[in-house]
């Protein structure tokens, strides 16, 4: 069966689309995200307020979109470094390199992500529908290496789950301490702490590794 060809219109919309995703992106690393208006975004995108809300209905829809575009792409890296034939614990570092340069990109959107995160675990309704979903993937794409890891007894037996949600409070701290702090670049300072917190903790000693294998 053919996919339909995409019309000029669709291809028009998805341009408009990214145009204004990234104008938005440009005045919230410029002013921040709760003084920004739908009038501001629009005009830095070269649009009528009207023609904006016809691509988006409130600034919570567009920062919903902002969310998923960043989510879809950390999706994307996540299943190709697990598609490498690299170790386990190479897979991970290379994970947490590719969160914590996330992280640091994205810093504008980074205490929206942890509204939404308040508001998943308090049980509150969120208008971002499709958070939950994006982000329970990329939980599922690092817990596959965390499994991976301890079935080749690189890692200790433990939930790949509870390994993937330490991992994540360990980067999601990184994330506060460069808000406190006000400062960019963070990276080259946390890589090597958070290599070490995390190797220190789950790497299985050569003498465990042992043991597991006899039993």
């Amino acid at each position: 069966m053919r996919t339909p060809a995409t019309t000029k219109k669709e291809v028009v919309a998805a341009f408009r689309t990214r145009e204004i995703l990234a104008a938005a992106r440009r005045l919230m690393e410029q002013q921040g995200v709760d003084t920004l208006t739908m009038e501001e975004i629009a005009q830095a995108a070269g649009l009528a307020k009207g023609t904006l809300y016809l691509y988006f209905q409130s600034k919570d829809d567009l920062i919903q979109a902002l969310l998923s575009q960043v989510a879809e792409a950390i999706i994307a890296d996540l299943e190709a470094i697990l598609a490498k034939p690299d170790s386990p614990k190479e897979k991970l570092r290379q994970v947490v390199v590719l969160l914590l340069n996330y992280a640091e990109q994205e810093s504008p959107l980074f205490p929206l992500y942890l509204r939404e995160l308040v508001r998943l675990k308090s049980g509150k309704d969120t208008p971002f529908t499709s958070f939950q979903e994006l982000e329970e993937r990329i939980q599922g794409l690092i817990s596959r290496i965390f499994a991976d890891g301890i079935a080749q007894r690189q890692f200790i037996p433990a939930d790949p789950r509870l390994l993937t949600f330490l991992l994540k409070g360990i980067l999601r701290a990184v994330g506060y301490y460069g808000m406190s702090q006000e400062q960019r670049n963070i990276n080259q300072e946390a890589l090597p702490v958070v290599l070490i917190l995390l190797f220190s903790g789950i790497i299985l000693p050569p003498a465990m590794a042992q043991e597991e294998s006899v039993i």
